[in-house]
């Protein structure tokens, strides 16, 4: 068995993440990935460690199901690990070890419980997290580039993913709040729980637009007679019954709303960690489009961006014209520096992108921004 890492009482802090699930043990690998999936979140889970592999992580069985681990140095096959599930997406992971006797078991708040729902709700298709445009950018391939850029400015700003934000850039006057109600948003879901004393009963859906003017006078919603206290104690009670009765419905039988409001979180949480948004739509009518954005700013060991260091961003885009063919180009902006990295499986398309580059260099120039390195390619 492993040495305990809690010698002074307290949980071993150590986490370990199941990759894709192994296909030994007789077990295909989509079997073994649902029946991962499937573990209770929060709950502890007896691992046997089978054999080690070549590349050094271990081939485990959690639950009957099979999965590879990087397991801490001293493991080997045949012992028995406590694990407590607490996450399945973007792949299952565990905490490593079990509590004291006496020590209160590892377990997740309802609304923790809530969230990981949600978020494997969300990820049950296996599609990366990306925001889906309903509608073309632009109406027409003869928008300008002024247009097609401003209608890409407005799908990301728009998509709800930045919501909390934006509220809170209107909440100190910053965003106006016409523009605040057209994002979407995660929908209030259906719940009967008890309204708090004094709190006017909400009418629906529609009415969660109208509570925003409210906030700006936040006295006019208040009883001047009601009992403070009761106020305070009743919200704790409320939240609770809300998130208890939610926590089935994502489970059993999730409505098409609640299935956006769980698709939009996974976005939101995806962009918040990984640093990167995805968009996928149409550019104008029949002319797909795909879009990826990430923060490459140097951050340091808390996650924070670096004090001095310059802003870097990388703008990514996949798309196939009539006449040019497949095209995937990445725009990499530092400060006020431009590098631009086109690649294309046509040597022609390769010849005219080349040809055209010192247009797009004065471009910049005009723009205030200098093209650093311009990089044409053939993808074999």
């Amino acid at each position: 068995m492993l040495t305990r890492a809690d010698a002074t009482g307290t949980r071993p802090v150590t986490l370990v993440e199941a990759s894709l699930p192994a296909t030994a043990v007789g077990q295909p690998r989509q079997e073994s990935l649902e029946r991962l999936l499937q573990l209770t979140l929060g709950r502890e889970y007896q691992a046997q460690v089978l054999s080690r592999l070549t590349d050094g992580s271990f081939l485990v069985r959690i639950d009957n199901a099979a999965a590879s681990m990087k397991l801490p140095p001293g493991t080997k096959p045949g012992d028995t690990l406590d694990m407590t599930l607490l996450a399945t997406q973007p792949r299952p992971t565990f905490l490593l070890g079990r509590a004291e006797a006496g020590v209160t078991a590892a377990s997740l708040s309802n609304a923790g419980r809530l969230i990981g729902n949600m978020l494997q709700l969300a990820g049950q298709d296996g599609a990366r997290p990306a925001v889906t445009g309903t509608v073309p950018l632009v109406p027409s391939a003869a928008a300008t580039p002024t247009q097609i850029a401003g209608a890409m400015r407005n799908a990301v700003s728009m998509s709800g993913v930045f919501y909390e934000s934006h509220v809170a850039q209107w909440a100190a006057g910053a965003r106006a709040q016409v523009e605040l109600l057209r994002e979407p948003a995660i929908k209030r879901l259906p719940v009967a729980a008890p309204p708090l004393a004094g709190a006017p009963a909400a009418q629906g859906e529609d009415a969660i637009p109208d509570t925003l003017p409210r906030l700006q006078n936040p006295a006019q919603t208040m009883q001047p007679h009601a009992n403070p206290a009761a106020r305070t104690a009743a919200l704790p009670q409320s939240r609770t019954d809300a998130i208890e009765a939610i926590a089935p419905k994502v489970q059993d039988a999730p409505d098409a709303p609640l299935l956006d409001s769980a698709r939009l979180l996974n976005q939101q949480l995806d962009t918040l960690e990984q640093r990167r948004l995805l968009w996928q739509g149409e550019l104008f009518p029949g002319q797909s489009l795909e879009w990826e954005i990430n923060d490459e700013t140097p951050r340091n060991k808390a996650d924070q961006a670096e004090p001095d260091a310059e802003q870097v961003w990388s703008s990514s885009v996949r798309f196939s014209m009539p006449s040019l063919g497949a095209i995937a180009a990445t725009v990499r902006l530092v400060g006020e520096h431009v590098q631009v990295q086109l690649t294309t499986g046509d040597d022609d398309t390769a010849d005219l992108l080349r040809r055209h580059g010192p247009l797009l260099a004065d471009s910049l120039d005009a723009a205030g921004a200098t093209l650093d390195v311009l990089s044409v390619r053939r993808e074999e």
